[in-house]
């Protein structure tokens, strides 16, 4: 596979960004109504400079690329590594890929500042050492779209995960990697999930966007096919797939998707599937997932090492 690498020259600061405010009321999603939605109706995740954040010293991120078979084309991607990665050359670390929302790139998470939080957190050892992850997925939803359509989820759930575990020293297996995506990317996280399963043991949902089957016809198909690529549909169709992994899903109270997340909530809640839960101040904005990266790092450090629950509204299943 054909690679290009390019170490960033991350200098003594780093940026983190923020989302324009989404100026809708609580209680409502875009367009009025979930009918008729359409993906320019998304918030966009277009960031904006809110404050210099120091970058620790050595701080390493890499942009890669490799030609996906899935998409018949070369696709970017950036890495985080922790700093035991160069110390310590014989160890294999957990893997945490995080897909971007809409009008994102992979770009994005570095923007809101998962890799300086990670590193931070390394260092000071309230998580374990991992590698970070962060794909190009354009406008497409992270899902193979309908009708013989370009192959999204096939891209990251196969491919990615296949160039990734051959170029780094990363553990293998479901156990070892997690998923975890904000907006467009917290919908691909969960049906990349559901729809690959076994590849994904922990998975995060951070301002969670659901669609509706007539919002995108040439990504999501016609009602059957949507059916097969939309979260609230696959946990109801694939609920071994879902009880299989530890599942996050978190909102804030102003987030125009609030209502369709809380809706998911009290599905997964009613097929008394274990989920964690978490809606908290914030909007769909930059501002919102910088200020709860450090709940993200440490729910994932805490299902890669095997912790059945950490903080938030556990909601388990019935012991009758």
């Amino acid at each position: 596979m054909g690679k290009g690498l390019a170490v960033f020259a991350l200098g003594a600061m780093l940026f983190a960004s923020a989302c324009a405010p989404v100026d809708r009321s609580r209680g409502t999603v875009p367009s009025g109504s979930a009918e008729d939605l359409r993906l320019a109706d998304v918030p966009a995740a277009d960031v904006a400079p809110v404050a210099a954040r120091p970058a620790p010293t050595g701080l390493r991120v890499e942009s890669r690329s490799f030609y996906s078979d899935a998409l018949g084309r070369t696709m970017p991607y950036k890495v985080y590594l922790p700093p035991q990665y160069a110390t310590d050359t014989t160890r294999r670390f957990p893997t945490l890929y995080l897909p971007h929302g809409m009008g994102g790139s992979d770009d994005q998470w570095i923007d809101v500042g998962a890799p300086v939080s990670a590193e931070k957190m390394i260092r000071s050892g309230q998580i374990a050492p991992l590698v970070v992850v962060m794909p190009e997925g354009e406008t497409a939803y992270w899902v193979d779209h309908a009708n013989g359509g370009p192959r999204w989820g096939a891209y990251v759930a196969v491919d990615l995960v296949k160039e990734v575990e051959s170029a780094f020293r990363v553990q293998t297996g479901q156990t070892h990697r997690a998923i975890g995506g904000l907006s467009m990317g917290a919908h691909g996280a969960v049906q990349l999930a559901l729809n690959y399963p076994g590849v994904f043991g922990v998975v995060g949902a951070h301002s969670l966007v659901l669609r509706r089957f007539d919002s995108a016809p040439a990504y999501f198909g016609d009602q059957q096919q949507w059916s097969q690529r939309d979260p609230m549909g696959l946990v109801k169709t694939k609920p071994q797939a879902v009880r299989a992994v530890a599942l996050w899903i978190d909102i804030g109270k102003d987030d125009p998707w609030a209502p369709l997340a809380e809706r998911f909530d009290r599905e997964l809640t009613d097929l008394h599937i274990t989920h964690q839960w978490h809606e908290w101040p914030g909007d769909h904005s930059g501002t919102y997932w910088s200020a709860h990266l450090g709940d993200y790092l440490r729910f994932y450090d805490a299902a890669l090492a095997g912790v059945p629950a950490f903080g938030g509204r556990l909601v388990l299943p019935p012991l009758y």
